[in-house]
């Protein structure tokens, strides 16, 4: 299909490597920023044209609204996950000067309990 996950695998692999940021450089060494942005657009756009050729595989699946829903639901969960969880775990720690709790620590202040909040047990 000319799509696989191994060359985003091997793109990872490039991009923390120190010799392949010096040739970069080198190969934007003098060029505008317009060009930079240009073609690091043309790369991406080429990226999703490729993915979307590979889709069409599986029109089926995309076209079936519960596929759909299924997609958006996991990106949503992932995010919340992800962000959510940690963020109702840790809070901010300074917001503007302020320290906030989180939710955690209020409900287990309440309930005299080591943050342990989603599955109570009595004091």
């Amino acid at each position: 299909m000319g799509w696989h996950i191994q060359r985003y695998i091997a793109k990872a692999g490039r991009a923390v490597n120190p010799l392949v940021w010096r040739r970069v450089w080198k190969e934007n060494d003098g060029k505008r920023l317009e060009d930079v942005a240009a073609k690091i657009a043309n790369e991406l756009n080429n990226e999703f044209a490729q993915i979307g050729r590979v889709s069409q595989y599986r029109y089926w699946w995309w076209a079936n609204p519960l596929g759909a829903g299924l997609v958006c639901y996991g990106v949503y969960k992932f995010w919340y996950m992800s962000y959510m969880q940690h963020k109702q775990r840790t809070g901010m720690t300074v917001l503007r000067g302020f320290n906030v709790t989180t939710v955690a620590q209020i409900v287990a202040g309440a309930y005299g309990q080591g943050g342990q909040w989603l599955n109570p047990v009595p004091k």
